[in-house]
């Protein structure tokens, strides 16, 4: 496919995995990447790194000198400055030279602008890790985002951690046995027994990820109606719940997105939980790395007409399809 004189390049640096689209100016996306976690607080740096210059490097493919006009990502931790820093220094040498709009913000901004088609509104986000967050013209709040040390409450990785802990506890005789849960966990990591999970997950290279994991199997079991794996799913609802009251939600309307979503068990259960809140839940059917690309659009001065946006809506769901 021919490419516009103005094309963009909308990233989005997930805790599993990292996708990046490119669209000309008049919104119509072209080609994709993908691939593993940019997060930078629990993957070595050289990692990232490669991984961002995979993304960059696939997606200039066939882009001729000048035609570039700007680039977003919107990733995990893209709000500080050491971090923006980094991301900006290994893009820039899949691009030297370039000189157009480059702009590294916060994971929170690729999935509120692909549901509201803008920078501005609230979003929750909820697959590896967890945040809410609100942009108006006052300025933004946050709840959560801390990471997986001392945060991400109601995450993939906070279900998965909770899975391994009970199945723990369970060993010692310290909770009552539930063999059904205990199987089936141990059995998705490919293991014959409780203790195996140290040496399974402490010398991992990518632990992170492989607790994130087990949220999978947590939802099947609660899906179907294993109590403890329904506690465990309830308590993450409750979490989640708890990041959208500490922010204000605008005009009651709140965008979620994030890999637990895609369940729609999980996502019916939390709809049931968040009316408790009184806020309109509305689910996006762009992605994140589609709401990069709107947000590049917008910062080099192209905004979403009618037009573009359906240009989106349509040359996404073709690639996706």
């Amino acid at each position: 496919m021919p490419l516009n004189k103005k094309v963009f390049i909308g990233i989005d640096g997930g805790g599993t995995k990292t996708v990046g689209l490119i669209c000309n100016e008049n919104g119509v996306i072209l080609s994709k990447s993908v691939a593993g976690s940019t997060n930078v607080k629990s993957r070595p740096e050289e990692e990232v790194r490669s991984a961002i210059h995979h993304v960059m490097s696939e997606l200039m493919l066939g882009v001729k000198e000048g035609e570039l006009s700007g680039v977003f990502v919107s990733t995990a931790g893209g709000d500080r400055e050491e971090d923006q820093l980094r991301w900006k220094k290994w893009l820039t040498e899949v691009l030297p030279g370039f000189t157009g709009g480059l702009e590294v913000r916060n994971d929170a901004y690729g999935a509120m602008a692909s549901g509201t088609f803008s920078m501005e509104g609230t979003v929750l986000i909820a697959g590896t890790g967890s945040i809410a967050y609100a942009l108006d013209t006052n300025g933004s709040r946050r709840a959560g985002g801390w990471g997986y040390l001392f945060g991400d409450e109601g995450s993939g990785y906070d279900i998965g951690q909770h899975a391994l802990r009970t199945v723990a506890m369970m060993h010692d005789g310290r909770a009552n046995v539930d063999e059904a849960f205990c199987r089936e966990v141990l059995s998705f990591l490919t293991l014959k027994s409780a203790p195996d999970m140290i040496t399974a997950i402490y010398e991992d290279p990518y632990a992170r990820m492989k607790i994130a994991s087990v949220a999978e199997v947590v939802i099947g079991l609660a899906e179907n109606q294993n109590q403890t794996a329904l506690g465990l799913v309830q308590h993450a609802f409750q979490k989640l719940r708890g990041l959208i009251d500490a922010i204000e939600v605008q005009s009651g309307r709140l965008v979620v997105c994030g890999g637990l979503m895609q369940s729609p068990f999980f996502r019916e259960g939390f709809l049931e939980e968040v009316k408790k809140s009184g806020s309109n839940v509305f689910f996006p059917t762009l992605s994140p790395a589609v709401g990069a690309c709107i947000c590049a659009l917008i910062l080099n001065g192209e905004p979403i007409t009618e037009e573009r946006k359906a240009n989106l809506l349509s040359s996404y769901h073709v690639m996706s399809g």
